[in-house]
């Protein structure tokens, strides 16, 4: 009995220990200390005896931000901005029936918080926000209950998840201080496309962000964590003889600056990159193809990122009154949605999805994070296992029979609910062949079907930097053929002929899409592919789009499809210029 009494009154030290560092903690950070004792204060509220919040939640991304862009040698804008954005979650009923999930709820992001660490006017801007919200949350909960009056058999899914409480407060970033130096290497890296007349367009941007994410809730969760991002990326564009214009895309993603290649590396990327969007110029345009597809390396990776972003999560739809014509109630739902148990890839395919990994085989992963932006742990989620559907990625809105998260909440979703997001992707494959082998099959299998050629994709627009033209093209393309998915384009295509010789082509699309299309996957390589890339959520995932994005990570072999469909494009010809460029070369 001793001994046992001894063990407890350690743990209970222990613990007592633990409380106090939290405080401390919390008492010497102050938006955390403004935070938390507003969420005391918040747990009074009431407005004429109706509902209290049940769940509050306070959170602020304090963000030190690095913008800088060039073309030929210049600085076209350097942004440097210190910003802190806060979140306040405010919610009425219960875990089964709250304000959310219905065309009546909103957004709760509101203002910005001081950078100077002005207690004070945090608690002021979190006061306010607090009350403006709970009077909104009333409100939206009674016009959710009138509207499910009209409704004989509503969904009796719960709208929110409890979650275990979290205590974790890690060290933050300081401030960014070396913007010289990346001005500089902006330079040395966009003036490179100086060299290059024929590149009509050229543009190199970077952004580094150093944050840090704070949260409270009621559920005892108070969490500080750093989350860092940098991106460098190049662009180019030429006008082919025919009038059609063609791009080109490179992105470095890392999460943290020092990640970055080498200022000669980028300048050697950015000398690729300009031959590169050259030969495209002067390639054929492709042409109406049906037969075997190889996605090499980066491209697989990219089709993977694309096809799974919204496969692998579950949409809910709002509640809302008969006959409403509300945009929220025609989402596209998962085309895996109803296949769980069932095959959706080859039986020697497994998909996970795992944020907890820093790195593979050396290389930094974007999607590795400790926490979700819910303040759920990050959790390794087997997705598909043999073939076989097992899971989705899951926030904290239920959805169907999944009622808990599992840590993928991580960016801004609708009608008060959080999106889930991939974090690290592995595909796996049991029985890989060589990475050199798979274009002698591809070659085995254009012949066997008497096809002149067979495609080979090293490069796939996305994130895409497509314009809003271009995309309305593709729609447009869509629609008139009764298709409803696709990849984004090609960047770099070849046609691979028979006796094993190349030919650069450009303008091509795919037509149907989607990862219904994975069953028809041949065979994988024993040599995966690191893709870091800023994700939205969408599944073209617009490049710069938005201020929202998580980092996510896909790590994929290259893939030989048995069946792809493409076409050339229907874009309208633009004019090529009608005098040479300018020389960019100074002469002595």
């Amino acid at each position: 009995m001793g001994k046992i009494c001894g063990c407890l009154c350690v743990l209970l030290c222990a613990g007592c220990v633990q409380a106090a560092n939290l405080a401390s903690e919390i008492s010497a950070d102050t938006q955390l200390r403004a935070m938390a004792d507003e969420l005391a204060r918040s747990k009074a509220l009431q407005l004429n005896q109706l509902e209290k919040p049940y769940f509050v939640q306070y959170a602020s991304q304090d963000s030190d931000e690095l913008s800088i862009a060039g073309a030929l040698g210049g600085l076209t804008s350097v942004t440097h901005m210190h910003v802190r954005r806060p979140l306040v979650e405010v919610r009425v009923g219960d875990y089964a029936f709250d304000n959310t999930n219905s065309i009546y709820s909103g957004s709760a992001r509101l203002g910005l918080f001081p950078i100077d660490d002005d207690y004070q006017a945090m608690r002021v801007d979190l006061w306010l926000s607090t009350d403006a919200l709970y009077k909104a949350a009333i409100e939206q909960i009674t016009r959710k209950r009138t509207a499910l009056r009209d409704i004989a058999d509503p969904d009796k899914t719960p709208d929110f998840a409890p979650a275990k409480p979290v205590q974790m407060i890690l060290p933050v970033p300081g401030l960014i201080t070396d913007d010289e130096k990346w001005e500089q290497t902006v330079r040395a890296v966009s003036g490179r496309f100086t060299l290059h007349p024929d590149i009509t367009s050229s543009n190199v941007s970077l952004l580094i962000l150093r944050s840090a994410y704070r949260l409270v809730n009621t559920e005892g969760t108070v969490a500080r964590i750093p989350e860092d991002f940098t991106q460098f990326a190049i662009r180019a564009s030429a006008v082919a003889a025919d009038g059609s214009r063609v791009r080109n895309y490179l992105a470095f993603t890392e999460l943290e600056a020092d990640q970055l290649p080498a200022q000669q590396q980028l300048i050697t990327a950015a000398e690729e990159v300009a031959k590169e969007t050259e030969r495209l110029a002067k390639a054929p345009v492709g042409e109406e193809y049906s037969g075997p597809v190889l996605f090499e390396q980066q491209a697989a990776a990219q089709l993977m990122a694309q096809v799974l972003a919204d496969a692998v999560r579950l949409e809910r739809k709002p509640v809302a009154p008969l006959g409403s014509n509300n945009p929220g109630l025609h989402i596209m739902e998962s085309v895996w949605a109803s296949r769980l148990g069932s095959k959706v890839t080859p039986d020697w395919m497994t998909i996970i999805d795992d944020p907890t990994q820093q790195s593979f085989q050396g290389v930094p992963l974007a999607g590795f994070y400790k926490l979700d932006d819910e303040g759920v742990l990050a959790q390794r989620v087997t997705l598909v296992e043999r073939g076989t559907l097992k899971s989705f990625l899951l926030s904290r809105e239920p959805v169907r029979n999944f009622n808990a998260s599992n840590g993928h909440g991580r960016l801004p979703g609708s009608y008060g609910a959080e999106q889930a997001v991939i974090g690290n992707l592995f595909v796996q494959a049991d029985h890989a062949v060589p990475e050199s082998q798979l274009k002698q099959m591809l070659l085995e299998k254009v012949k066997a079907a008497g096809l002149k050629y067979g495609v080979r994709i090293t490069r796939l627009d996305f994130p895409s930097t497509a314009s809003v033209e271009e995309l309305q093209s593709i729609a447009r393309q869509l629609q008139r053929q009764g298709l409803t998915r696709t990849l984004t384009p090609p960047l770099v295509a070849y046609r691979v002929y028979p006796d094993g010789h190349e030919e650069l082509v450009r303008g091509l699309r795919f037509k149907e899409f989607s990862a219904k299309d994975l069953r028809d996957v041949e065979a994988a390589s024993d040599h995966p592919y690191v893709l870091n890339y800023m994700n939205n959520g969408s599944s073209f995932n617009m490049a710069g789009f938005g201020s929202d994005f998580a980092p996510s990570s896909v790590i994929c072999p290259s893939l030989l499809f048995d069946n792809v469909d493409l076409q050339p494009a229907e874009d309208q010809l633009s004019k090529p210029p009608i005098v040479p460029p300018p020389s960019l070369i100074t002469q002595p």
